[in-house]
Parts: structure tokens; sequence; C-alpha cells
């Protein structure tokens, strides 16, 4: 009985070898994984500059905003106090500003500075013998993003149009058609 038992469990052993499982022939292998990676990775290049630009732009149009901001409430305080130097309005409003205004670009830099330019600060230039405010906003490559010029009564702003390329770029892609 012993033998019997024994040649079962051999049989029992040999049906389970004979039917063990193929290996998995829709496996995933590392290289399958790996060009799946290499080609979402060069779908992102191919798309990210539009994002990059697109950031840009939301970063320039705060700073115009900004720029917007210190505007009305210049011109208010000028009607509200005609005889009060631009440079006393200047200072008041650049301090009153910053407290509720961030900078796009750093959190440690002011949104607004006096005479000084900074990566995106809104940069206030007064002069008292004019009367007049200066109101100015850069971009990273150093293109005008806003000036206006606040002279009570009366205001002349230029705004950069963010829709539209740079002459730079338009300068960049000539050079690049031009040598091919």
């Amino acid at each position: 009985m012993d033998n019997n038992k024994t040649e079962i469990e051999q049989n029992k052993t040999d049906c389970e070898t004979q039917t063990a499982k193929p290996e998995n022939p829709n496996k995933i292998t590392l290289f399958e994984i790996f060009v799946l990676l290499l080609i979402i990775f060069c779908i992102f290049l191919y798309i990210s500059p539009n994002f990059l630009v697109k950031l840009d732009n939301r970063k320039y149009a705060q700073m115009q905003t900004n720029a917007g901001i210190f505007t009305s409430k210049a011109l208010a305080e000028f009607s509200a106090n005609s005889k009060m130097k631009a440079s006393v309005i200047s200072k008041k409003l650049t301090e009153e500003l910053n407290a509720i205004n961030k900078n796009p670009y750093s959190k440690k830099t002011p949104a607004y500075t006096l005479g000084e330019k900074c990566q995106g600060c809104v940069t206030i230039t007064p002069d008292d013998k004019l009367n007049s405010i200066t109101v100015e906003a850069y971009s990273n490559e150093d293109s005008l993003l806003v000036r206006t010029v606040i002279q009570p009564p009366s205001f002349v702003t230029f705004t950069r149009d963010l829709t539209i390329p740079d002459k730079k770029d338009k300068k960049k892609e000539d050079k690049n058609n031009n040598g091919k």
C-alpha cells in the first residue's frame, strides 16, 4: 500500500510538472518600458516650450496689472491731494501696494521699487520738478512691458501686447530661415 501511495504522489508531481503554466507571452520587458518612457519624454520636450511661453506671459501680465493698479491709485491720490508732491505719493503708494501685491518672479523682492530695476518689479520714478511719476516694467530680456507717465490730471501709457511675439524672436527666425 505504501508503494501505491508513493506511485500516486509521483504521478501527481509528474502531472503538475507537465501541466505547469507556460510563461506569459504578453509579458512587458524592460526594453519596452524604456522605449515607452523615451517616447513620453520626447513628447514632453516637444510640448514644453508652449507651456514655458505661457508661464512667462502670465508673469508679464501680472506685472502689467501691478503697473495699472499703481497708475489708478496715483491718479486718485493726485486728484484727492493736488498739492502733494510726486515723490511723497510714490513713496506712500509703494509701501501700501507692496503689502498687498506680489512680485510674480520672487516672493522675497517687492512688487514695486522706487528708481531701482529688479526682476519682476514695477519701477516707480517720481519727478518733483515736473510733478510727474514714471511707471515702468521690463521683461527678463529687458524689453519694455509697460511705461506710464502720470502727470495730473492725465497720463500716457504704453503697454506691450503679449499675444504678438517680440521683434527679437522674429529676427532670430529670419536668421534661421535665411541660414538654411
